[in-house]
């Protein structure tokens, strides 16, 4: 007979590694029930030409937002404690995210094994003069912050890996593992027969539905603005504290976020869920050594650089 250990006898490593079920089925049931009523809203509100349907359409840009930290977490296993829980996660916030669950793996698994390195961190080693360090100028900034490039990156990603040869994209994407190619074809494939089923019969059959697809551009300028405070400007050796910055943003953002502002205690322990990272930023705290008070006061700084006032 197998004796499983108490809280109490579990190490603190153990105890904050320790996966539920719970929080997220909660957190995500309440994200599922604000997207389909803010989308239902924007959409009645737009076929009527009221103007309050650009309020519930930003709002479901926000729920839609949502779903990334949703596909991160999930994709980390770290979501949810059974493995079943963290696929459906992980597809949900991948198709919501607009791109295939194994391209996402693969992409972040590599972005944590080389993090902030020009030459192979996929996040930066595209065009590592404008992604490395802070913006050299507004246009540069602007086209960071907008976020606008990662909704079409992804979705051109997406389309490469489903359309054309294995052979030929993987020189474009050479973090994915060959072993882990022909399933992601196969994902994207999936994933663009799903996304472009969703847009026709959307089209189709609900009347304001072109309002609710105004959500993703939403969703991926206030990804582009969350996104950057990540790594913008850090070094690009050391341990992963010294490459990754902490937000320090109020509850609802955290809670919006599923506590990713959390980002390098994340990157020093990705073991951790993410319900557990306020006690492990306590237990790090004295080692951070990148720490932004709020994302404006991030981005104050990041503009200020760009347009040369310091």
């Amino acid at each position: 007979m197998t004796i499983s250990a108490s809280p109490e006898s579990l190490s603190p490593a153990a105890t904050r590694r320790k996966r539920r079920d719970a929080p997220a089925l909660i957190h995500l049931a309440i994200q599922i029930v604000a997207t389909l009523g803010f989308a239902s809203s924007a959409a009645a509100l737009s076929s009527i030409n009221h103007l309050a349907a650009w309020v519930a359409t930003v709002a479901f840009g926000v729920c839609v937002l949502t779903f990334f930290p949703l596909l991160h977490e999930a994709g980390h296993q770290t979501a949810f404690a059974t493995s079943y829980a963290n696929e459906f996660g992980v597809w949900l916030g991948a198709l919501m995210m607009l791109q295939a669950p194994s391209f996402f793996r693969e992409f972040h698994w590599e972005h944590h094994r080389s993090t902030q390195d020009p030459d192979t961190d996929p996040e930066i080693s595209d065009a590592p003069e404008i992604l490395d360090g802070f913006p050299r100028d507004p246009f540069s900034y602007f086209f960071l912050v907008s976020g606008q490039f990662l909704m079409v990156g992804k979705l051109g990603f997406t389309i490469v890996c489903a359309l054309l040869p294995a052979s030929l994209w993987r020189r474009l994407f050479p973090f994915v593992r060959e072993s882990q190619a022909n399933r992601l074809a196969w994902e994207s494939r999936c994933a663009i027969l799903l996304i472009g089923s969703f847009a026709a019969i959307g089209l189709s059959v609900i009347p304001g539905f072109t309002q609710i697809l105004w959500g993703w551009p939403i969703a991926h300028l206030l990804l582009g603005f969350y996104l950057m405070p990540e790594h913008t400007g850090l070094p690009n050796d050391g341990d992963q504290i010294h490459r990754t910055r902490t937000v320090i943003s109020n509850r609802w953002i955290r809670a919006l976020m599923w506590n990713m502002p959390y980002h390098a205690e994340h990157h020093a322990d990705p073991g951790v869920p993410y319900h557990a990272l306020p006690a492990l930023h306590e237990e790090l705290k004295p080692r951070l050594e990148y720490v932004s008070l709020g994302y404006w006061a991030f981005h104050k700084e990041a503009a200020a650089r760009a347009l040369r006032l310091r």
